[in-house]
């Protein structure tokens, strides 16, 4: 059963459901009128929003109120029906899927519950695999030089030295 509640800050405008859907509400707003530039009220029907792309990761965001800019759904899930995530925290989806924002799917834990979530699950947190990485590391022990295996994995030779060095990946 969906259950829908107020977003903190906008309440009497926007609302959250249990299901991960964003809806407005009835309401009046201020408009001008294009001939002379009078104010007045109009009522504005509610409707469910339909989110849009938030970025390359696939989350999706909704916009709040005319002018604003996006809001990435599950923390407007969260944060409406859990609170304000605590100190250092994140919003974690627990079947890996970023478009599935339903509250049931969704929990706070930290960056590196995130990044391993992922791995986990079998993807990708930038470019490369748990599996690029320790093929990257085998060909190193194996004498191929940073540069090749920079071309070889579509990755700057940086990223190949802070491999090396176990700076990135560190906890493989």
């Amino acid at each position: 059963m969906e259950v829908w509640k107020d977003i903190p800050g906008y309440e009497g405008k926007y609302q959250a459901s249990t299901e991960g859907r964003i809806r407005s509400l009835d309401r009046m707003i201020r408009d001008r009128s294009p001939y002379s530039k009078s104010y007045y009220y109009r009522p504005m029907k509610g409707r469910i929003l339909r989110p849009g792309r938030f970025c390359k990761n696939g989350h999706v965001s909704v916009v709040l109120e005319h002018g604003g800019i996006g809001q990435p759904v599950h923390q407007l899930i969260m944060k409406t029906f859990v609170g304000d995530p605590p100190e250092g925290m994140e919003v974690l989806h627990n079947n890996g899927d970023p478009t599935d924002n339903r509250l049931e799917n969704l929990r706070y834990g930290t960056r590196t519950a995130n990044i391993l979530d992922v791995y986990w699950q079998g993807g990708r947190w930038r470019k490369l695999s748990i599996d690029d990485v320790d093929a990257i590391r085998f060909g190193l022990t194996c004498g191929i030089k940073g540069t090749e295996l920079a071309v070889m994995f579509n990755v700057s030779p940086s990223t190949i030295s802070c491999i090396k060095r176990r700076k990135s990946f560190s906890w493989l």
